[in-house]
């Protein structure tokens, strides 16, 4: 009788314990729905969340669900943004997986005919023209970033949905990703008050300063778009300014703490540029060892700072592109491929600045000499300083 009478008060106690860990839970949930100006939904007992409302001008809803697996179960914690229809189907998921086994097996999705895109990402449309109109390099751009932190995303032609494999109990992480997701949607829904498709593309040929520029400017303008933020972070970065790039990460923080690429670049922009002796590094082997992988933008550069900036190199490649402002160029020479299954086929590009008479003819095949000093992940573009072209 006493065992019977201990086995009840343990398992009175158990069941308390549990109570008393939702209710906690609840209160995290009622918290961020709070700060979000959102509202909750909860009714009494073990009950689950759900939270919906308005954010930034999108519907959203993050609740949960529990998917049974024989004997056992997983609970999810589902995020959503809505916005309007774009009025064809599409769907976009981030390539890998089982994707591959997918293709492999003669399951084939759309291609939209660019290597990067259509290797990073299982598309799925019913109109592949009206799809290629929606997918400007600064939507493009945006998928890359959210896919890359977030690659449980899916998007389509009228939400964004992503899912968590557990309850989540932290009210950072519920935040954090229901504002990157909504910022990813605003991109979708009026692409013009994201990255323009200008700051892209001169990201990409390397006017780093002109960008960051008008980054600040957009970003007075909408304070709440977490992925222009990011966007800012990684362009002044790139750019060389780290002391800047930190204090966006500071303000990027009251936004979103628990973002990856918040916390992520928090880290990286920590840590020191490792001296280097003068030496030598083959290209193939750099690009395979920095962007082959799963790496995300900020482990990439705390990987470039602890490994190659500071290298003296030369390597040959082609002349991609040549600026020339003044009496200076800048020389984007492409000077390796890699494959990865986040990015597809993708070109490294070294961009190096030297006088307007040293500069080559564009589609030259040139050897490019000079010191690795900064790198912009994302794009895959390395700087090189005291460069020469022979």
């Amino acid at each position: 009788m006493e065992l019977f009478v201990l086995i009840i008060l343990i398992g009175a106690a158990i069941a308390y314990l549990a109570y008393r860990s939702h209710q906690r839970t609840i209160e995290t949930w009622r918290r961020v729905a709070a700060g979000l100006g959102l509202r909750i939904e909860s009714r009494s007992g073990f009950s689950r969340p759900v939270i919906s409302g308005t954010l930034n001008g999108l519907p959203v809803k993050i609740d949960t669900y529990t998917q049974s697996h024989g004997k056992s179960s997983t609970t999810y914690t589902r995020y959503q943004v809505r916005y309007p229809s774009a009025g064809f189907d599409f769907s976009l998921k981030r390539e890998g997986g089982l994707s591959f086994i997918g293709k492999f097996l003669g399951f084939r999705d759309i291609e939209l005919g660019d290597p990067v895109f259509d290797g990073a990402f299982t598309i799925k449309t019913s109109d592949r023209q009206r799809l290629l109109a929606l997918l400007t390099p600064s939507v493009r751009s945006g998928l890359f970033r959210l896919m890359a932190s977030y690659p449980s995303a899916v998007i389509t032609e009228d939400h964004i949905g992503m899912t968590r494999a557990k309850f989540e109990t932290n009210g950072d992480t519920l935040a954090s990703s229901i504002q990157r997701i909504v910022a990813t949607a605003q991109l979708l829904t009026a692409p013009s008050a994201g990255v323009s498709d200008t700051n892209v593309t001169e990201r990409e040929e390397g006017l780093l300063d002109q960008v960051a520029d008008r980054m600040r400017q957009a970003i007075e303008r909408h304070p709440e778009d977490v992925d222009q933020r990011i966007f800012e972070v990684e362009t002044l970065s790139a750019a060389g300014k780290e002391e800047g790039a930190r204090e966006r990460v500071a303000e990027l923080e009251k936004l979103a703490p628990a973002d990856p690429d918040v916390t992520g670049w928090k880290k990286a922009l920590g840590t020191p540029v490792t001296s280097k002796p003068v030496t030598t590094v083959d290209v193939d082997e750099m690009a395979k060892d920095l962007f082959s992988g799963n790496d995300l933008s900020f482990e990439t550069l705390t990987k470039f700072n602890s490994t190659y900036a500071g290298v003296k190199v030369a390597w040959e490649g082609s002349v991609k592109r040549v600026r020339k402002m003044g009496n200076t160029a800048t020389v984007t020479v492409t000077v390796a491929t890699v494959s990865n299954d986040l990015y597809g086929n993708t070109e490294i590009d070294v961009l190096a600045e030297m006088p307007v008479s040293s500069a080559p003819e564009e589609t030259a095949v040139v050897t490019v000499s000079g010191i690795l000093v900064r790198i912009d992940p994302l794009v895959r573009n390395i700087y090189m300083e005291n460069a020469s072209v022979t």
